[in-house]
């Protein structure tokens, strides 16, 4: 511990709570060892670590979580499911009628639905599961402890499909907007890497949207 830094939590006289970098120093006086120890209050600093890291992890639009977080969040969700004996339900989603959305009445729009649909998909979620945008008008779910695993997911996706589906109001004008949905689930036991469950994901997602779009598909309902 010596000549080291240290950061350890601390609390004032007040009750209040901070955290201190103590650094330790051995020092000889007329032969004797001494030792000297200095506080710095880094509570500021920590915080701003901690804005920057959620900022590095979040969707500056939607507030949701971001593609990077997700490489974060899946492996662990997938570990917990391992440890649980439950299922663990991924869902990818891409807008239908989002390009329209844009072409018609501009970016801004764009920002505003893009808002709306990750709104209503933290609405058709529990606290427990995880949303997030991945890229454009691309959106996963990460849905933990799932007791029956596909029907579970699929039910959910049907929920979000339904809030997202329908006409988006701008100007006096609108536009019919959707989803095309892949939903696979993993089970305890599973040897599968959560980049090639992602892969499946998506692969559903595409094969909804070759369907017809405004659909879910998934290894379930083939």
């Amino acid at each position: 511990m010596l000549d080291q830094r240290l950061e350890i939590p601390a609390r004032r006289k007040d009750g209040s709570t901070l955290t201190v970098e103590v650094r330790i120093k051995a020092l000889d006086i007329d032969g004797q060892a001494v030792f000297s120890a200095f506080l710095h209050d880094i509570t500021e600093r920590k915080e701003a670590e901690i804005r920057r890291e959620h900022e590095v992890r979040q969707d500056a639009l939607t507030g949701l979580l971001n593609r990077r977080a997700l490489t974060e969040v899946l492996p662990r969700a997938m570990a917990r499911a391992d440890r649980s004996g439950k299922y663990l339900g991924l869902l990818f989603l891409d807008l239908d009628g989002f390009k329209a959305v844009n072409d018609r009445f501009g970016h801004e729009a764009g920002d505003q639905v893009l808002c709306r649909v990750a709104a209503a998909i933290k609405n058709c979620i529990r606290e427990t599961d995880c949303a997030v945008r991945f890229a454009g008008d691309e959106f996963a779910v990460v849905l933990e402890g799932l007791m029956s695993g596909y029907p579970d997911a699929l039910r959910v996706a049907e929920k979000i499909l339904d809030a997202i589906s329908g006409p988006q109001h701008f100007h006096g004008q609108s536009v019919e907007l959707g989803a095309s949905i892949g939903v696979v689930v993993h089970a305890s036991g599973e040897e599968r890497l959560p980049a090639a469950l992602l892969r499946e994901a998506d692969h559903w997602m595409y094969r909804a949207k070759h369907a017809g779009k405004g659909c879910v598909l998934s290894p379930y309902l083939k």
